[in-house]
């Protein structure tokens, strides 16, 4: 029979988990300059059609203050931009920039090769196992 797990136990090592890849990850694009929340934010704005920041908020499970001060870094950055929304001239869209685009392709590639290395440690059909589990652990919510 199979042993009981500490849930406890769990949450905290995949905490670890969490902090070692996201660590090793912005290690990794340092040159780009873009950080995995950095990431997150313009794929998510390139992803998708321009959204308003309440919407992207929403769509990132990131709240209204550390969204703005994503947003705003990255605006004084160059890598997005606001725009006044076509139907409602009172709002503003989020659009990724040209520049945007091209660090987060770059930064995209530096953090491939890292989790590459952090996840040399399963073999493929484990690292497959891991991508489904954590895939639908994350996705619970949305079901």
């Amino acid at each position: 029979m199979a042993q009981s797990i500490d849930p406890m136990a769990l949450g905290l090592l995949m905490f670890r988990a969490h902090q070692l890849a996201r660590a090793k990850a912005n290690e990794a694009a340092r040159p780009t300059g873009i950080e995995l929340h950095h990431a997150n934010v313009l794929a998510a704005v390139q992803a998708g059609p321009v959204r308003s920041q309440r919407e992207l908020g929403a769509a990132l499970g990131i709240d209204k203050s550390t969204l703005v001060r994503i947003v705003d870094d990255l605006e004084q950055r160059h890598l997005l931009e606001r725009r006044r929304a076509a139907g409602d001239r009172r709002a503003y869209e989020i659009a990724i920039t040209a520049e945007g685009a091209q660090r987060l392709q770059e930064a995209g590639g530096l953090y491939r090769a890292s989790m590459l290395e952090l996840l040399d440690v399963f073999d493929a059909p484990e690292q497959q196992q891991l991508h489904d589990l954590l895939t639908r652990f994350v996705t619970q919510e949305q079901e």
